[in-house]
């Protein structure tokens, strides 16, 4: 902190600089730093990443919105139709392993859009699609009535 600012590491993001927004306690085992709505903090880093980056997101930035929609992997993995592997893959910081996807990359920051705003339709459709057996649906006709102008699919 030697310009002032505090270098902010604990969310697992290697480039947050806080210019203000803290405060510094002096204690017998040494500085203790404490971050004035953290919640607010990481919501502003998050559509920072989401609105602003232009390149797919860093291993980092991917656990960083995964673990701030409180998902496990495995249920992100689900929600993208990815295995669970993939997404650790995504959030390796081995250079060897393939990073996100454009598609994943972009359905992950409508998540955390999403997420933010407190809407669920994105989420629930997402979720209700990750959950249909591909096997259930191997029909050779597909019925449709139409009832008040509307077209629904036949009973």
């Amino acid at each position: 902190m030697d310009d002032g600012m505090f270098h902010y590491e604990s969310c697992g993001l290697p480039n947050i600089r806080l210019r203000n927004g803290f405060t510094i306690k002096r204690t017998k085992y040494g500085e203790a730093v404490s971050i004035h709505n953290l919640e607010g903090l990481h919501r502003a880093i998050g559509l920072n990443l989401v609105n602003n980056k232009p390149t797919t997101l860093t291993a980092q930035e991917v656990r960083f919105l995964r673990k701030e929609m409180d998902l496990p992997q495995v249920q992100l993995a689900a929600l993208l139709d990815v295995s669970e592997s993939t997404v650790r893959n995504w959030e390796s910081d081995d250079e060897a392993r393939p990073g996100i996807t454009g598609p994943a990359d972009r359905m992950l920051r409508t998540l955390y859009l999403e997420f933010v705003n407190k809407e669920s339709k994105v989420r629930e459709s997402l979720e209700r699609i990750s959950h249909l057996n591909r096997n259930q649906y191997e029909q050779e006709c597909l019925e449709f009535t139409e009832e008040d102008g509307q077209w629904l699919m036949a009973a």
